[in-house]
This record gives structure tokens, sequence and C-alpha cells, in this order.
């Protein structure tokens, strides 16, 4: 019985080019450039990448339906990666809770006995609006994210006051406490 292939085509923007080195295919455009290590996405090599740069686009072919949604689901956020980028807010909500900015560290007054001081790596920019709105600025997705869920994790919301580190727009569901 043969197999069905699934055939994506991803139009790519103008001022996007891909370039395939080994096992790596590296995006680059007006932000940056950034790369996606195939072998480690697609061990096996059961799905094929083709580039064309005339018509200007990225075909994937694969045997599988769902691995399509995820090799698609990458590419497109490399492609936006590197042409608007990704941003996150992060809201300090607490008394006395504050972030300070010294080059490349981030330190945290989080109302423990000592601060927290992180270091953010060269390829994702942090701006403090204020004292307690943290926004987080890269090409790479999932490093900003991760970096933001670091940042979360050190202080995490309470469930009885809202204090702590949280999305911008994130809802906390606050329990009541004990009553009379």
């Amino acid at each position: 019985m043969k197999q069905k292939n699934y055939i994506i085509k991803l139009p790519l923007p103008e001022n996007v080019s891909i370039k395939k080195h080994q096992n790596t295919l590296i995006f680059s455009g007006p932000l940056g450039s950034t790369g996606v290590n195939l072998k480690k996405i697609d061990p096996l090599g059961s799905s094929g990448i083709f580039i064309n740069t005339d018509k200007n686009f990225l075909s994937i072919i694969t045997q599988s339906k769902s691995y399509q949604g995820l090799l698609k689901k990458i590419f497109l956020n490399k492609i936006q990666g590197i042409t608007r980028g990704f941003l996150i807010y992060l809201k300090i909500i607490g008394i006395g809770y504050r972030a300070s900015l010294q080059k490349n560290t981030l330190s945290l007054k989080l109302g423990y006995s000592h601060d927290f001081v992180y270091n953010i790596p060269n390829s994702v920019k942090i701006f403090l609006l204020d004292p307690t709105l943290i926004c987080l600025f890269g090409i790479d997705k999932n490093q900003v994210t991760q970096i933001a869920s670091n940042l979360r994790s050190l202080r995490k919301p309470s469930a009885y006051k809202g204090k702590g580190i949280r999305l911008l727009h994130e809802k906390i569901h606050l329990k009541t406490g004990k009553r009379k």
C-alpha cells in the first residue's frame, strides 16, 4: 500500500532568505538570522524540504499529517521572528517588588531576604518600562518564552493575594481566605 504524501507551500516575504547548510536550515531577515537543526526535528529523515528561490516559497513534503503541521508552525515562527520578533510583557505585583537593569543582568527584589540576579543572553533584549513592568524581545520564540517562564518561576503569583510575577494580561483567580 502506497503512503500518502502531504505537501505544504509556505510563501516567504521578500526580505527573508533561506539557505541550507549541512543539516541546518538558516533563516535570514531584517532583524537577524536564526536556524533550525533538521536532525533534531526529523531524526529519521522522513520529510523533504525544498527551497524555491525563483518563486520565493518553501515546500514541505511529509508522510504524516500531524508532523506536517508541526513543521509548518516551526517554520512560520522562525519567519515571524526574523521579520517582526516576539514580545512578552511581565508584570511584578507586590509592595516593594521591583526590578532593575544593569547591562545584561536583571536584578529582582521579590520579598525574599536576598535579591535575584538573572543573566539575560545577548539574543534577547530586555526593557524596563517601569520598575514593575518587564518587556522581553527576541527573534527566537522558544528562547523568549523560556526566559519569561524562568523569571515567572522566581515568584509565581500567590493564590490568595496575587503577589508575584505574571504575564501582563494573565488573569489570576484568587482563593478566598479564612473567614471568621
